[in-house]
């Protein structure tokens, strides 16, 4: 997670995949990267540093377990009978 974005969310954005590290937790980030992280929110809340309290240069966001999980693949099913008739067509010649 290394790099300075321009914004918090561009940073999110560019490293959202790496957030894996956290499930269940939240976190505290800004421009620069993770600030502070947690799964109580409260302890979360004051690991941020005091000089950050003040500007509304980080975000706050809470990563789920599921946020990560692969899509479920559905793939089609061909059914057909197994059973064998013994009726077979007559042609007739005229």
């Amino acid at each position: 997670m290394e790099g300075e974005y321009p914004t918090a969310k561009e940073w999110y954005k560019a490293n959202r995949r790496q957030l894996k590290k956290y499930p269940g937790e939240w976190i505290a980030y800004n421009h620069q990267g993770v600030i502070s992280r947690d799964r109580d929110y409260r302890k979360m809340k004051d690991g941020i540093p005091a000089d950050l309290h003040n500007k509304l240069g980080y975000a706050l966001e809470r990563v789920y377990e599921s946020e990560f999980v692969e899509p479920v693949r559905f793939y089609p099913v061909t059914m057909r009978s197994l059973k064998s008739h013994d009726w077979q067509p007559r042609y007739v010649n005229l």
